[in-house]
């Protein structure tokens, strides 16, 4: 496999289980976080890449026969053995965790219209307050998503957005924004110059990271991602 087709093939797995916005996403936020870099990424990466997956998985795919069932597709690439099935809990332990703001309660949000991005504000709003965000926080998450969303609607036409009740490495709020667009062409020059498009890119992304804890984007001609996440005090 060359470098282009590594990743693909990874994003190709993965979009089995996820949206192609969402899957590239995932992907390019595990990269960054296990620190391997994606525009070098060769088959002896692979083993390294999906033991990255492995870790990350829980938080977006709750279920472990299909979790397991993903790592088998991802290690079919690396041409590893798959794993056993994680087992299926019985009784209590078969029930779902409940989505009231505990880790792992996820929602993923197409972004197309308007409306979609008010409802986006709305989820985000009440998934911190369920967190323990105080209101003024809570303002402050639901219009970074707020943000985020609009510049998916303006620039990508659509896209996603997953937004998650998180516990490491702190509790909190994380909103992943992905994309399929034309990409940003001077990311640098957006978040950090005077740039301003005449709808106001860059104040756009400007705002959303000075209103989150941490806030990492990517951009490339396949689309542009962004991961911004807000901590509890």
């Amino acid at each position: 496999m060359t470098t282009l087709d590594s990743t693909e093939e990874l994003v190709d797995a993965l979009k089995q289980y996820f949206s192609a916005p969402i899957a590239r996403a995932l992907l390019t936020s595990t990269l960054r976080r296990a620190k391997i870099d994606g525009g070098t990424l060769g088959p002896q990466a692979i083993p390294h890449v999906i033991t990255a997956l492995e870790q990350a998985l829980p938080m977006y795919i709750a279920d472990p026969g299909r979790r397991g069932e993903c790592l088998g597709r991802l290690r079919k690439l690396a041409h590893e053995p798959a794993k056993a099935p994680e087992p299926v809990p019985t009784g209590l332990a078969a029930r779902p965790a409940p989505r009231n703001g505990s880790a792992g309660a996820s929602t993923v949000i197409q972004v197309a219209t308007a409306d979609d991005v008010t409802n986006a504000c709305e989820v985000g709003r009440d998934l911190a307050r369920k967190v323990g965000f105080p209101n003024v926080q809570q303002t402050k998450i639901a219009t970074a998503i707020a943000e985020l969303a609009r510049n998916i609607l303006l620039y990508a036409i659509s896209g996603e957005m997953r937004i998650s009740a998180i516990d490491a490495p702190r509790r909190g709020v994380e909103v992943m924004a992905a994309d399929e667009g034309p990409g940003i062409k001077d990311l640098t020059l957006v978040m950090e110059g005077p740039y301003r498009s005449r709808t106001g890119m860059g104040l756009g992304l400007r705002g959303s990271k000075r209103l989150m804890d941490t806030f990492e984007i990517e951009s490339t001609s396949k689309g542009t991602t962004v991961l911004a996440r807000k901590f509890v005090a």
